[in-house]
């Protein structure tokens, strides 16, 4: 069982090379690498745009088999919801600064397209998988997002929130784990 997690974010999800050697130096670190199945989404609706009629599922899935990359779902339940709403609460505590923090998650491009800024922002789904990061604090992500909802996990101590950089130099850090009686141990 693992302690300590990984998430990857769909920005950061991009070169199979590069994703193999983090597992494989995830791995030996005794650290789960995990993508939340709104991540799964988004990045097998990509590759099946890219990929057209040659998109194999079995491949798609058999390389995350293969890296060890499990898909985690985020249970929002009465107690985990009540607790979020009120961290949010403390965090903006009137509706105009909710709604300036949603609209400060808005970047880049997406900003851009719009002529205005639209009043009343709906909480993208990045706000709940930052929370369920935020609320295991073993747990780390590789983003390239700078928006307001990764920003306790950047200005955090330890750092949470990492470039792809970043995250290999933590996990160079850690201690190596010990084989598993499935990976080479006698």
């Amino acid at each position: 069982m693992h302690d300590v997690r990984l998430w990857i974010d769909t920005n950061a999800a991009r070169s199979v090379a590069a994703i193999e050697e983090l597992c494989s130096l995830a791995g030996s670190r005794g650290v789960e690498v995990v993508v939340h199945a709104q991540v799964y989404l988004e990045r097998r609706r990509q590759m099946r745009a890219h990929a057209g009629t040659r998109f194999s599922e079995a491949r798609f899935d058999g390389f995350l088999r293969q890296c060890g990359i499990h898909i985690v779902d985020i249970h929002l339940d009465h107690p985990t919801a009540a607790r979020w709403a009120d961290d949010l609460f403390q965090r903006y505590p009137t509706d105009a600064a909710w709604e300036q923090a949603k609209q400060r998650t808005l970047g880049g491009e997406l900003r851009a397209d719009f002529k205005v800024v639209p009043g009343k922002m709906p909480m993208t789904t990045d706000w709940l998988i930052a929370l369920a990061v935020e609320d295991d604090a073993a747990s780390r992500i590789i983003t390239r997002d700078e928006g307001e909802e990764w920003r306790r996990l950047r200005e955090g101590e330890p750092r949470r929130a990492l470039t792809w950089d970043e995250a290999v130099i933590w996990l160079q850090g850690l201690p190596a784990a010990a084989p598993s009686p499935g990976r080479g141990a006698t």
